[in-house]
């Protein structure tokens, strides 16, 4: 009788076990007919079970059912715990037949879903979201590809992108800088942006030879962004390297004889490098070759007024050459002593500053007439416009020319 009873707790034991595994199989068979919620309640209880909670076949199938859930619901934390699972499978047995048949698409549809994401966070603007999510997304196919396993998650070099790109505007700038960076070795071309976030990155880290190879890269990458090429000449000017920069606008301009806006903007650019100014807009000590690149904007100033009389903007900036140098000698007669108010040098200052004043009416008054003739203004425009009337309200100040003043003061009231 005792050895029946003994034998009959054997049966028992092996029957509870075998019900077990049966809910790991019925958790299947539910997946199969897309009943999801049976699945997983089934799956749930088997790892509830001491028979079946270590079994790497009942983590594999959480994983499966995990899986369609994330799938349908498109739900990154349901993908998670999905990669959880079948982490947890392929530690428990790493020569698991299902994981090896199957295992690189199933982890592709989580890398894909937890990607989407991403991108669905990107478009949104939730910058913080769309790099957790497509770090996550990267995290999930690092982890396949290192397993050994049949297969591999290729690189998508389009999200490399977007996570260094979504990194940036979350503030994670050594990411950033990693993820972008990988993208350009990967020779992205989807979008110049690439090389132009890459390059601010760089410049940013203080990192002068990679700035510079960037932006040459994204000149070759994209020949016709014209981004580069203004990239490039602020590279040679915030580095100082005047000579380079020099060299490559006048060859741009050679390139162009004909080009008005190529003119004008190598003057503009060469008037600014005679007159460097600082982020706050105060001006910076002259550059030793200060008249010769004055007298380098100055010309080319007039060969963009060749090209186009009427462009207020070139008739603004060469009247502004004229003033600012008028400014100039006016600070260093302001400078001088009371005695030496009436001596020939504060005589030659004065006649200078006359001179140069007059010289650069006739700019702005051209700029005036232009600029009202256009009518409605851009931003832009109007800042400039309002920068032309300020001068002309001083010169004509200075040449008691009172009526003028109160026509130029109406003109600024009516900018504002």
């Amino acid at each position: 009788m005792k050895k029946l009873l003994v034998s009959f707790l054997f049966c028992s034991v092996g029957f509870a076990a075998v019900a077990q595994r049966g809910k790991v199989n019925s958790a299947e068979e539910a997946l199969k007919s897309q009943d999801l919620a049976k699945a997983k309640a089934d799956i749930d209880e088997a790892l509830q079970n001491e028979k079946t909670k270590d079994d790497a076949k009942t983590w594999y199938v959480k994983g499966k059912v995990m899986e369609a859930m994330a799938t349908k619901d498109k739900s990154v934390a349901e993908a998670s715990e999905a990669f959880e699972a079948y982490k947890t499978a392929l530690d428990k047995n790493a020569k698991l037949p299902e994981a090896l048949l199957e295992m690189q698409n199933r982890m592709f549809n989580l890398y894909a879903t937890v990607g989407n994401a991403g991108y669905g966070n990107l478009n949104d603007q939730k910058w913080d979201s769309a790099y957790t999510n497509f770090k996550k997304a990267f995290d999930i196919a690092e982890y396949y590809n290192g397993k050994g396993l049949t297969g591999s998650i290729p690189t998508d070099t389009s999200m490399t992108f977007y996570i260094g790109y979504a990194a940036q505007q979350a503030g994670q700038k050594e990411d950033a800088l990693k993820y972008l960076q990988k993208a350009a070795d990967l020779q992205f071309k989807g979008e110049p942006a690439l090389y132009v976030l890459l390059a601010q990155a760089y410049e940013e880290k203080g990192d002068q030879a990679n700035w510079l190879k960037t932006i040459e890269d994204g000149k070759k990458a994209f020949p016709k962004d014209k981004r580069f090429n203004d990239m490039e000449m602020i590279y040679y000017s915030k580095t100082g390297k005047t000579a380079e920069l020099i060299s490559m606008l006048e060859k741009k301009v050679q390139e162009n004889p004909n080009d008005f806006q190529t003119q004008l903007d190598y003057a503009i650019r060469v008037d600014n490098m005679a007159n460097p100014r600082d982020e706050k807009g105060e001006d910076q000590p002259k550059p030793a070759n200060y008249d010769e690149l004055m007298n380098k904007a100055e010309a080319a100033y007039k060969k963009a007024l060749e090209l186009n009389a009427a462009d207020p903007t070139a008739n603004f900036q060469l009247g502004a050459l004229f003033f600012n140098r008028a400014v100039g000698f006016n600070k260093e007669l302001n400078g001088l002593s009371s005695k030496e108010q009436s001596s020939p040098k504060a005589k030659e200052l004065q006649a200078k500053v006359e001179e140069l004043m007059n010289t650069a009416l006739p700019y702005f008054e051209k700029a005036d007439a232009s600029f009202t003739a256009k009518g409605n203004l851009d931003q832009g425009d109007k800042q400039t416009y309002e920068s032309c009337l300020y001068a002309l309200q001083k010169i004509y100040a200075i040449k008691n020319q009172t009526a003028k003043v109160e026509e130029v003061k109406k003109k600024l009231d009516g900018l504002k």
